[in-house]
């Protein structure tokens, strides 16, 4: 499993914000917030939703792109620390 640059990018958008990083089948994936009950997201672990991650961050403008790839960094650790 690997969190992308792309992933934290779409988390941070605004649109981002109803979403959630989940491990999904041995892959991360980006998925709507909402859908997360749906049989096709059964058995997700919820890493981190987008609105979690904005609040963390404050409003500090838009990272760059050595800092989204920091963020993706961190969550991969954070996986790992899990176990998965």
């Amino acid at each position: 499993m690997h969190v992308t640059r792309d992933q934290v990018r779409a988390l941070l958008d605004p649109a981002g914000r109803d979403h959630s990083l989940v491990l999904l089948e041995g892959r991360t994936e980006v998925v709507p917030t909402g859908g997360l009950t749906s049989p096709r997201y059964a058995g997700a672990v919820e890493v981190v939703a987008g609105r979690d991650l904005v609040d963390a961050l404050g409003s500090s403008g838009a990272p760059a792109e050595e800092d989204l790839d920091a963020l993706a960094a961190r969550l991969d650790a954070e996986i790992t620390a899990l176990g998965a």
